[in-house]
């Protein structure tokens, strides 16, 4: 008799490299991370996360991530943590960054071929061993066996202090060996884990790595009786909600553009393409980034119960730029952005040498010294409106100005700017011509 039956099961070598294809190192530890704020958030739902740590080393030797965030429980354990993918019983967790059941697992695939996982919760403790390598050449078998299981006796639990997670991944991959033994990779993480997190460190949590703290980046926005960020927010009968704060910080020309963010984890960010609004013609025309907008500082919180709901990918590094949700709110964000880049160009235009006054930049400096931080905007914003408020001073020119213009090499330019303090190259060029003029001249 033939055959009816076809083999249509995947190789675990195919699953493996499909899994781990697209994601990053940096998003691979993100991803551990992640496991371990959520543990935090099931531990404290009111997110205050004083007194937990993630603890992260990261040499060619071992990665290492160690939390104290209460553990993983037993079914968890047994019927979750470790399934490639979410059934349609896996628990929820409310408000948590964790979506499609494969963070994990990716994240180990990704940087090596040994893990061993020790986890202790309130009422159950296990140890667990993995040889990839070993268990890819056993196509049949897709589960894990715990290695060591321990349960406290009676209606005892484990202490608060012993409640936990530990991953160890040896026998590390070569790329990610070379990476680590990269002083320079190790800088780009920690940086990119600080604005990722920044609003869960805000709140309390203490991330390592390499026995080096990550220290808070606590965005400032100027607030004062004559400049004003805007807030907006709406909530959705899907169960989904979207707060936006635009206004200006300090000039940084890197760090200015859009944060956003799902249940507090950041997306993306800083943004300053058409991702964002940035040089986009409809419905509002707004121009490309560039240094003269270096001030500029626009967040976008998406908050839901349900993570399925958060226009994101599954790496959580990126939106879903063609999320009906997300274009609609890009549309706010662009209306909310353009007064913003109107102060900001009114600002710029004050360099020119045929206005004597500065009054923008004035009060622009005054605000340098009144600034609040963003989360104190979200505990208390009504004083704020939908639109960014900046005072509305018309300035006069002086007539009978010729304008000068002349090159010079590029880094004299910059290092002049440097050592004088000038912001841009009009203004430079008026200083050079005056100095000259006063030694030359002198009347």
């Amino acid at each position: 008799m033939l055959a009816t039956t076809i083999d249509a099961r995947p190789t675990k070598k195919l699953f493996i490299a499909m899994l781990i294809k697209d994601i990053t190192l940096n998003d691979a530890i993100g991803d551990l991370i992640d496991n371990c704020v959520d543990g935090a958030l099931k531990l404290r739902s009111d997110r205050d996360y004083s007194g937990l740590n993630i603890r992260i080393i990261a040499n060619s030797d071992q990665f290492v991530i160690e939390d104290n965030c209460s553990g993983i429980d037993e079914d968890t354990a047994i019927n979750y943590a470790f399934r490639f993918g979410r059934t349609d019983n896996t628990p929820s967790l409310p408000k948590s960054v964790g979506q499609f059941g494969i963070g994990m697992k990716r994240a180990l695939f990704k940087l090596g071929n040994k893990f061993t996982i020790e986890s202790t919760s309130e009422k159950f403790r296990f140890q667990l061993v993995v040889n990839v390598t070993d268990w890819k050449t056993k196509e049949d078998e897709w589960s894990f066996t715990f290695d060591t299981i321990e349960r406290p006796n009676g209606n005892d639990v484990y202490p608060t202090e012993q409640r936990g997670t530990k991953i160890v991944v040896t026998d590390l991959h070569e790329d990610v060996k070379k990476k680590f033994g990269l002083e320079n990779f190790i800088n780009d993480l920690s940086g990119e884990i600080r604005l990722e997190h920044l609003a869960n460190i805000e709140r309390g949590i203490k991330i390592e790595i390499n026995n080096q703290e990550i220290t808070s980046l606590e965005p400032l926005l100027i607030k004062s009786n004559d400049i004003k960020p805007a807030y907006w927010e709406k909530s959705f009968e899907i169960g989904l909600g979207v707060k936006i704060v635009v206004g200006i910080s300090e000039r940084n020309l890197n760090y200015g553009g859009w944060y956003i963010f799902c249940n507090e984890r950041m997306t993306l960010g800083p943004e300053q393409t058409s991702k964002t609004g940035w040089g986009v013609k409809k419905p509002i025309s707004i121009p490309k980034y560039h240094n003269q907008f270096d001030r500029f500082r626009g967040f976008v919180y998406f908050d839901s119960e349900d993570t399925s709901l958060l226009p994101w990918n599954s790496s959580k590094n990126d939106i879903d730029k063609d999320s009906p949700l997300y274009l609609s709110i890009k549309q706010q964000m662009v209306i909310m952005m353009r007064p913003v880049i109107d102060f900001l160009n009114k600002v710029h235009d004050e360099s020119n040498p045929k206005y004597e006054e500065k009054p923008l930049r004035e009060k622009l400096q005054e605000g340098d010294a009144s600034t609040i931080a963003l989360n104190k905007i979200f505990e208390n914003h009504s004083d704020l409106i939908s639109d960014f408020i900046y005072p509305d001073i018309e300035n006069k020119s002086i007539d009978n100005l010729i304008e000068v213009s002349y090159y010079q090499p590029k880094h004299k330019v910059e290092k002049a700017m440097q050592e004088t303090g000038i912001e841009t190259i009009s203004e430079l060029g008026s200083a050079s011509f005056d100095y000259f003029y006063s030694k030359e001249i002198g009347d």
